[in-house]
């Protein structure tokens, strides 16, 4: 029988061979998974043998990855701000630029009192990760999450109900059916152009939901409905917080200054231009 470390070393090189990003990482997390166990415990253990068994599940999950099958989907659930969820191919797998428009509301943006009242609208929830991510640091907030998919919905009722957090899901088209005004509405809507969707890497044009990634007018259509309604939505000393592309936050903020009381470009941590942050 092979050792870990034996194991580890060919899918390392396999996975480079196909151009798999992150090969080491991937190798080592799919094998854990297999071994369940930590990762870190794989280390401590790299000459001990690997069952035939579980050598065959671990074959079946390389050969998907090896495919560029995003490793979110093969192992079922993604980290997200405090959480696990459950992710497929029925959202967009949530990703760090999300997870840090969370940490700037909870630490800049929102109050600090975790035990506040105040009322939340996302649009767009794909698998429920900022609704219930907010949820989760917020327990009194009100939310409510909507999406145009009904398999989003789906997905994401299963993670509310996998974390007892209690967010309403509603199908709409952006504000369609939404009724109400709230404190704080945000978004992590498509937003790449078409040629931006082709360049992507095969983990995100290949497997993530085409709809949740491009949108028209050069990948800001989206961004400007949201932008233009979000408004009528928000009570006073509201707050608009978006997730956008590149060169965007500065386009919306020009274009859409005088709605708004102030309207700002914020960076990622990579320090691009990255989030919108609008108040009425």
């Amino acid at each position: 029988m092979q050792s870990i470390l034996e194991i580890l070393n060919k899918t390392v090189a396999y996975f480079q061979s196909k151009g798999v990003p992150d090969a080491k990482l991937d190798a080592q997390l799919l094998l854990a998974h297999v071994m369940q166990c930590k990762r870190l415990e794989l280390f401590l253990h790299f000459e001990d043998p690997v069952l035939p068994e579980k050598l065959d599940v671990f074959r079946e999950l390389v050969r998907r990855r090896a495919k560029r099958e995003p490793l979110q989907h093969i192992l079922g659930t993604s980290e997200f701000f405090g959480i696990t969820l459950n992710c497929d191919a029925r959202a967009l797998i949530p990703r760090p630029e999300t997870e840090y428009l969370c940490e700037l509301l909870v630490e800049k943006y929102l109050c600090k009192d975790v035990q506040a009242e105040f009322s939340v609208l996302e649009l767009g929830v794909g698998t429920g990760a900022i609704s219930l991510a907010l949820k989760n640091h917020f327990p009194n907030a009100k939310i409510v999450g909507v999406d145009v998919s009904s398999k989003a919905l789906e997905l994401a009722t299963e993670n509310a109900n996998k974390l007892n957090l209690d967010v309403e899901f509603l199908q709409s088209d952006w504000f369609e059916n939404v009724s109400g005004k709230f404190d704080l509405i945000v978004s992590n809507p498509p937003y790449l152009s078409d040629s931006e969707v082709e360049s992507a890497e095969p983990e995100v044009k290949d497997f993530d939901p085409l709809t949740a990634l491009r949108s028209d007018d050069n990948g800001i259509a989206d961004l400007r409905k949201i932008l233009g309604q979000a408004p009528d939505y928000l009570n006073d000393n509201g707050l608009l917080a978006c997730e956008c592309g590149v060169n965007q936050p500065e386009i919306l903020a020009e274009e859409f200054s005088a709605k708004y009381k102030k309207i700002e470009s914020v960076n990622d941590m990579s320090q691009r231009s990255r989030y919108v942050f609008a108040s009425v």
